[in-house]
């Protein structure tokens, strides 16, 4: 074990006020049970200014204690089978309690009186614990025919029996001893010990009760004198056995009952185990096939009969290491699957045309929704065929349809409280279905009957956040139709919500021009027009081109002016930089002010725009004005652009979007195509299927331990078994479970597909580091063969067994399993931690049995040669029983003698056979603590006994104890 799992034991601890005190304890009475003290109050160090009486609280201040402060109980309320060797203990959180109101300091041997003790009394007749209206606690009385004397613990030696304990290293220094009693309150505890001598088969009461005697009355409602407190006798104890008293009365702060057993600790019932090989027949049963319910080919193909066997051999969940299941003979295998298949394939290969028809009942087709298939062929391999035609498998999975039948309302229940937010859910998603079906008539009747024309305007304001459609090349589904369309010859803006307000059909504007005699052509609006580049120019009454060769003589350079229609781009270039502009009222004459010349290199703001504005329409009109040819902008393809917005607007798209936003289930909407009218709407309601994460071994065990391992009866008591996992049995149980839950699901009106894994635990492996599922999801299957992993060979996993009263009376107890090494050519476990291995999960049955399953293979757990170097491949596995090492103990060994009364008496001397391990008998609480601790004991049986013909020689002994544990 680590260092840091050691345990040091203090005779006592005092914290607080408590360590100024200085009056050493007697161990006697003449003393005072209250201590007064001189305190005094500095501030920032200053020396005090005056100090005052201070009475430290005593044991006489104590009503009750807090059952918060208790933090473990030896042996636990209630047991029935305790260790008679054992002695009772209780403990405390705090590692100063049992003298925390003692008025006194230790002598210098550690010797130090708890103000309160543990008393073992046996219940009996004269043996009384009732309650008092008189006091706050209940009241323990033993008067005759009882006797006190032999019931209560002897106080003289009450110090040897209270005492501290922390974690920590053996040379660890005092200031880490301080520092861990102040630190970490998990690290350190205190302890009370009643050294009670127990009878097997006994019942007895543990009570905490008060050391003292002024604890004691104040704890009955007894007034306590000051003269009692400071007088010679202020450290009475509550009872003395010299005399032995008739009548005791103590109030209890604390009590608990238990019972003791036979007898036998953890390591005599250890030492009882037994490595031991399987009992013939276990792990499989018969099963007779001969008369299956329907009739059985008599003869094969060739006109021989054939004789079917009078049973196969049905295994269970767990086998024996050296298990070998036989093949079923193929001559009678194929026509019994054959006749088999005809009847369950009837349902799934019969089309009833009727519609009134009843539907063709037939035996159940187990996982057809997650294979998805509704039929079964004979010989095939998929788990699928494999399961429903071999009838030891068709067993195991009835065994998981019964296994929900007999618990289908719990199972529902959990269904449906897990399904809270179910129905609200699809209530919203069948809102969302009656949107789109409204949209989808909507979109149909007014989108899709628009023009190229129509529909570019029409969806022009939501440019910018349609993409292109993966049905059509013309956009990349990276691009924007704003970007693709600002590169074609119609600009953006002609689809702006203005320019659709002035170019509409009926407008003004249009109205004007059929006025004017302009044909129009509902194929060839103006969106077409700019497109092609066919607009017709329509001059209004307001535009006089005399005006407008006015304007531009104004801007050019005198000599310099030429008609509108000749501008140049030397022209533009030469104009002045600073053209003069005037404004004028409507219909007065323009004033022509003086042009000064302006070099070209000074253009204001406006001149430069308008050279830039000049340029680019010189181009535009006329390349051949310009040093570098002009290329139009290609068309807009209307018609494709008009394909992808219909492909971008379908109602299913964004409903479904939508749905999957609402719902967070990330699998109830498909991603739909578009969908004509009449066809399945792709929002769907959501298809759950609940999980139930309790291991599905429990059931099946309840309903036969045969099921889950045949001839387990014939396991003899006190035996170590070795045994293998079965993934064939446990794959076809997981799909009779999950089948019959989604019909049951079905039934009841859950909303399911009945393709979903509801169950995924068999074993129980809720203590293991990584809980891992059994089983992947049905669906996810595909074809491989029954109880393989993924088309790879299933690995079994190494299962210990363990028939023993062991882990009933001792439940924390350490299972594990760890390598071995050899040196020498002894083999031995290793010491490495890195070796070690816990169960990945554990399970037992009644009435004693106990079992460990392994992530290891039965072969690598059994070794092969046993030889080698240490660490090397081949040396197997020690399978190690351990006991608790957090949680000591203490008592003495089964068979030491220890006088003939019913306390353990220091002053009796030391009982013979006791080993003092170098401490002193007597001499304080640690000491005794130390010599009366029973050290943990761990077992390790190599893996390679478990089998009937051993694959590794035994070396170095078939059975190792350890009782060093430290």
């Amino acid at each position: 074990m680590p260092a840091d799992a050691n345990v040091i034991f203090f005779p006592w601890v005092r914290q607080g006020a408590a360590t100024v005190i200085s009056a050493v304890d007697t161990l006697g009475s003449n003393q005072r049970a209250v201590v007064d003290l001189n305190a005094g109050i500095s501030i920032l160090s200053i020396e005090p200014v005056e100090t005052v009486p201070v009475r430290l609280r005593g044991p006489f201040d104590v009503v009750g204690i807090d059952p918060h402060e208790i933090v473990r109980m030896d042996p636990r309320p209630g047991t029935a089978d305790f260790e008679p060797n054992y002695f009772a203990a209780i403990e405390f959180d705090r590692p100063d309690f049992p003298w925390l109101f003692t008025p006194a300091c230790a002598d210098p041997t550690g010797r130090l009186r708890p103000w309160l003790c543990l008393a073992v009394v046996r219940a009996q007749e004269g043996v009384t614990l009732y309650s008092s209206p008189d006091t706050a606690l209940p009241v323990l009385e033993i008067r005759a025919p009882a006797h006190p004397g032999d019931e209560l613990p002897d106080l003289t030696e009450s110090f040897l029996w209270a005492l501290s304990q922390a974690a920590g290293s053996i040379g660890a220094s005092a200031a880490d001893l301080r520092a861990t009693l102040a630190g970490d309150p998990a690290l350190s505890l205190s302890r009370l010990l009643c050294p009670r001598l127990l009878t097997a088969n006994t019942d007895y009461i543990a009570c905490v009760v008060p050391a003292f005697e002024v604890g004691r009355r104040a704890g009955l409602g007894l007034a306590v004198t000051e003269a009692e407190l400071t007088g010679p006798t202020g450290l009475q104890p509550a009872w003395s056995l010299t005399p032995a008293p008739t009548v005791v009365r103590l109030p209890v702060y604390h009590q608990w009952r238990f019972r003791t057993g036979e007898g036998g600790d953890f390591e005599s019932l250890v030492r009882l185990l037994k490595p031991r090989t399987a009992p013939p027949r276990l792990g499989a049963r018969p099963v007779d096939i001969r008369r299956p319910g329907f009739a059985l080919p008599s003869t094969s193909p060739g006109g021989d009969p054939i004789e079917y066997p009078e049973a196969i051999e049905l295994t269970g969940a767990l086998q024996p290491l050296d298990a070998l299941t036989p093949p079923w003979p193929a001559e009678t295998a194929a026509p019994f699957q054959q006749a088999l298949a005809e009847i369950v394939n009837e349902a799934g290969s019969t089309e009833v045309s009727a519609p009134d028809s009843d539907p063709l009942l037939a035996p159940p087709l187990y996982g057809r929704w997650h294979a998805a298939r509704s039929t079964v062929t004979p010989g095939a391999t998929p788990w699928f065929d494999e399961l429903n035609l071999d009838p030891r498998h068709r067993c195991v999975a009835a065994f998981g349809t019964r296994v929900v039948q007999e618990h289908q309302e719990a199972l529902m229940a959990a269904a449906w409280e897990q399904a809270a937010d179910l129905q609200p859910a699809n209530q919203r998603l069948r809102q969302l279905q009656l949107g789109l079906a409204v949209s989808i008539s909507m979109h149909t009747r007014h989108f899709k009957a628009l023009t190229d024309d129509g529909a570019l305007r029409m969806v022009a304001p939501a440019f910018g956040r349609l993409h292109g459609s993966s049905a059509t090349a013309l956009i990349p589904t990276t691009e924007t139709l704003v970007k693709r369309i600002g590169t074609t010859a119609i600009p953006v803006r002609a689809t702006s919500p203005a320019m659709r307000r002035i170019g509409r059909e009926r407008g003004p504007i249009t109205r004007r021009v059929v006025r004017q005699g302009v044909t129009r052509s509902a194929a060839f609006t103006w969106v077409a027009a700019l497109n092609v580049g066919g607009a017709t120019f329509i001059r209004p009454p307001w535009f006089d081109l005399a005006n407008v060769q006015s304007i531009i003589d104004h801007l050019l350079v005198p000599g310099l002016v030429r008609p509108y229609h000749e501008v140049t781009a030397a022209l533009v270039e030469s104009m002045p930089g600073r053209p003069g502009f005037a404004i004028v009222a409507e219909g007065a004459p323009v004033p022509v002010p003086p042009v000064a010349q302006v070099p070209p290199t000074s253009d204001s703001p406006a001149a430069a725009a308008f050279r830039t504005a000049a340029r680019t329409h010189l181009a535009r009109i006329d390349p051949a004005r310009t040093a570098t040819a002009f290329t139009p902008p290609p068309q807009l393809p209307m018609a494709q652009v008009r394909a992808a917005i219909q492909a971008e607007i379908e109602p299913a798209r964004a409903f479904v979007a939508l749905a999957r936003a609402v719902v967070a289930t990330g699998v109830n909407a498909t991603q739909p195509a578009t969908e004509a009218p009449g066809t399945v709407i792709p929002v769907d309601t959501v298809m759950a299927a609940p999980k139930f994460r309790q291991p599905m071994y429990q059931p099946l065990r309840d309903l036969s331990q045969e099921l889950l391992l045949p001839g387990v009866d014939a396991v003899l008591p006190n035996s170590v078994l070795g045994l293998k996992t079965n993934r064939r049995f446990v794959e076809a149980y997981m799909v009779g479970l999950n089948v019959e839950m989604g019909r049951e699901l079905l039934w009841r009106g859950f909303p399911t597909d009945q393709r979903g894994t509801c169950f995924d635990q068999f074993w129980d492996s809720r203590g293991s580091a990584t809980p891992r599922a059994d089983v992947r999801p049905l669906h996810e299957w595909g074809t491989r063969p029954l109880g393989e992993a993924h088309a790879t060979a299933a690995r079994e996993r190494f299962v210990m067994l363990l028939r023993s009263d062991l882990l009933r009376r001792y439940p924390t107890a350490i299972i594990y399993v760890v390598k071995a090494i050899v040196v020498n050519s002894v083999r031995r476990p290793s010491p490495s931690p890195a070796d070690e291995m816990y169960p990945m999960f554990a399970g037992s049955m009644a009435p004693d049995i106990t079992f460990a399953g392994f992530d290891l293979s039965p072969e690598t757990v059994v070794g092969g040669s046993g030889s080698g170097s240490a660490g090397g491949a081949g040396a197997g596995y020690y399978i190690v029983i351990q006991e608790q090492p957090t949680e000591p103990r203490f008592g003495l060994d089964v068979g030491t003698p220890a006088g003939n009364g019913t306390h353990l008496r220091v002053s009796d001397g030391v009982p013979p056979g006791l080993p003092l391990n170098g401490l002193e008998w007597g001499r304080n609480s640690a000491h005794m603590a130390g010599i009366v601790r029973q050290q943990p004991v761990r077992i390790a049986i190599h893996a390679s006994l478990l089998v009937a013909s051993p694959l590794a020689p035994v070396i170095g002994g078939s059975l190792l104890t350890d009782d060093s544990i430290r």
